[in-house]
């Protein structure tokens, strides 16, 4: 469970109530900034915004509902064919950021360990600006052990990795089910997933630069992989 998620900001709590995000309330300075929704306004004092000066926060704070962490029988329940899997991602923007992409292109399973890792903070649900909408998201204690159980449940495991042994992925043909993982910022997949993996995939280059941004590089991935 999560305690106290947040968006702040005008624009981005009247974005959140239209497209009908989970809020529970939405803190106001002025009673002049309600607005007719269905949505719960509390006028609060000066010093309860003060918590939040280092957002931009306008007078708004809308309180996000907790969000629902589900285990691995759901990717049996639902027969999901695509799931994502984040090995060790560290930065929130990155999170939120692969989030959004998870969403546009259909992995609506995405697995995280619980530690060593970004986890879900109020920056990662505005980076994600809506994405984690329809996600269901599987907090595990090993990443290892997990895609080995995701392989006897008939899942492929797909790695990126860019070392001698990784193939293009527009040169594959995905089998399905899939799992796709996405290494750390810093260190890529670990060792024990690349030995886990039936395939390692890359992103073909062409200039000088070898790597991209994590969360580039997972847009890429996914969207080559549903083409």
């Amino acid at each position: 469970m999560n305690e106290n998620l947040y968006i702040s900001g005008k624009n981005s709590v009247i974005d959140a109530i239209k497209n009908n995000w989970p809020i529970s309330v939405v803190y106001i300075d002025n009673i002049s900034k309600k607005i007719e929704c269905d949505v719960k306004f509390i006028l609060k004092n000066k010093s309860f915004f003060e918590k939040y000066s280092k957002t931009n926060h306008q007078g708004y704070i809308a309180i996000i509902k907790n969000i629902s962490y589900y285990d691995l029988n759901s990717i049996k329940k639902d027969q999901a064919q695509n799931v994502l899997v984040l090995d060790h991602i560290q930065d929130v923007g990155n999170f939120g950021a692969i989030i959004r992409s998870a969403n546009a292109f259909g992995f609506n399973h995405i697995i995280f360990p619980k530690d060593r890792a970004a986890q879900i903070t109020s920056t990662v649900l505005k980076t994600s600006s809506g994405g984690f909408l329809n996600i269901k998201f599987i907090k595990v204690n090993s990443i290892s052990s997990t895609l080995l159980k995701l392989k006897n449940m008939g899942y492929w495991i797909y790695a990126s990795v860019l070392n001698s042994k990784s193939v293009d992925i527009k040169k594959i043909e995905i089998n399905y089910p899939g799992v796709l993982v996405i290494g750390s910022e810093a260190t890529g997949c670990s060792k024990s997933t690349i030995n886990m993996a039936d395939i390692l995939v890359h992103i073909k280059m062409y200039g000088n630069i070898q790597s991209l941004n994590a969360s580039v590089a997972a847009g890429i991935l996914m969207n080559d992989w549903r083409k």
